[in-house]
């Protein structure tokens, strides 16, 4: 009970005054964390100055903040875009839009009016990053600067495309397919590299499951040193000769074309900052073909690290138990020196070559490959935490 107030309070609309250039400050007994670090910060020491002082770069500025109250932690990491026609876009690191609307210099502050009426104020400091300056509406809830230790945002490039960019598009009659290309089932990958003048080299990496008749896929790229997902969409497919039509979960179709055997080239989103979709070319990179290896009954593990620039080295340790038809897994690890309980899952499986089938208790299907004896390579959830599950390589437990 005492974690859900705690997160009612952080979370829920904090009223505050939206003024720009008051520099009075209360004093603040909240206890906050930053970088893995607790330390008492006051309304004055989280705002700062709050008159403009520099000069507001059209592009993506991104940040990040972290709460913690005891046994109760939070992390929020956020990228505000900010496009030349005063249009600004708020995201989380998975590029889930978590408010937009429009932006204009008031007074000595800038004001960010979001489409839902509410607003958030911000300075540009001399250094070239924004400071907010009042609470800052975040999906339905608001971060108040006071308690997270400030909201300061870095300018990581022109991740905005310009209106006369023109995006490069190589598809043509000559490219269209009149044979019949056959795609099998597997992963696919592909990728597409993009050259900014502020961001530099950006390499969006597209991974794809494609079945029977179903197609899935996701994108993963790094952008000012810090690793983002990119967009992501499922749905069902029918190939017409050379022509591959995609139906998406929302309606919505995308045709690509088969060049040559398991060979897709589609136009795909890379990311919500991109204005229009980059066409990429899928090959095959498992085909599950016929191995040979097995997978014997016992007790598995496997791990996976990830890096936090807020919660540091944070190991999720897989445990699973394989049966002569059932598969059960679970997940444990620790942040921020409290240990915690991740996902699990059981259900039954069957392997086909070198596929590995998973469904589990409600039903939903999760493939995984056997690289060698006893070596199993899938995907699994590591906690509610995480958007996506990590792929790991379960080994028999020593």
């Amino acid at each position: 009970m005492k974690k859900i107030l705690t997160a009612t309070i952080i979370l829920g609309v904090m009223l505050c005054a939206a003024g720009c250039s008051t520099d009075t400050a209360q004093e603040s007994s909240s206890q906050t964390t930053t970088s893995a670090t607790t330390e008492a910060v006051s309304t004055e020491a989280a705002v700062g100055n709050s008159i403009n002082e520099g000069e507001l770069k059209t592009g993506a500025y991104s940040g990040s903040s972290a709460y913690s109250e005891g046994e109760f932690s939070m992390e929020w990491n956020y990228t505000v875009f900010f496009n030349a026609d005063g249009a600004f876009t708020l995201t989380d690191k998975a590029g889930e839009e978590k408010g937009a609307g429009t932006y204009a210099l008031t007074d000595n502050c800038y004001t960010m009016t979001y489409s839902d009426g509410r607003t958030c104020t911000f300075v540009v400091q001399a250094d070239g990053t924004v400071k907010i300056t009042s609470d800052m509406p975040y999906g339905q809830a608001s971060i108040t600067p006071d308690m997270v230790g400030g909201i300061t945002l870095s300018f990581i490039g022109e991740a905005v495309p310009e209106e006369d960019e023109v995006v490069d598009e190589t598809t043509s009659d000559e490219a269209v397919a009149t044979g019949d290309f056959s795609i099998a089932a597997g992963t696919y990958s592909a990728s597409y590299i993009k050259e900014s003048p502020m961001a530099g080299t950006v390499e969006y990496k597209y991974s794809a499951d494609i079945g029977a008749d179903t197609f899935s896929y996701s994108v993963s790229f790094d952008m000012g040193g810090t690793a983002y997902d990119g967009c992501s969409a499922s749905g069902t497919y029918t190939v017409d000769g050379g022509k591959f039509v995609f139906t998406d979960e929302a309606g919505t179709i995308t045709e690509g074309t088969l060049t040559a055997d398991n060979t897709l080239v589609i136009s795909l989103k890379s990311s919500e900052m991109a204005k229009e979709p980059y066409e990429v070319t899928f090959t095959l990179v498992d085909t599950h073909a016929e191995t040979g290896f097995t997978l014997n009954e016992g007790t598995y593990s496997a791990s996976y690290i990830k890096e936090s620039p807020m919660a540091g080295t944070i190991e999720y340790k897989y445990s699973a138990e394989i049966g002569a038809d059932t598969f059960s897994y679970s997940v444990s690890f620790d942040m921020g020196g409290t240990a915690y309980d991740g996902c699990s899952a059981s259900g039954t499986y069957i392997v086909d070559g070198g596929k590995f089938v998973f469904a589990d208790e409600s039903g939903a299907v999760t493939e995984g490959t056997l690289t060698a004896d006893n070596t199993l390579v899938i995907s699994l959830k590591a906690s509610d935490m995480a958007k996506e599950p990590y792929e790991v390589t379960f080994v028999i437990a020593e």
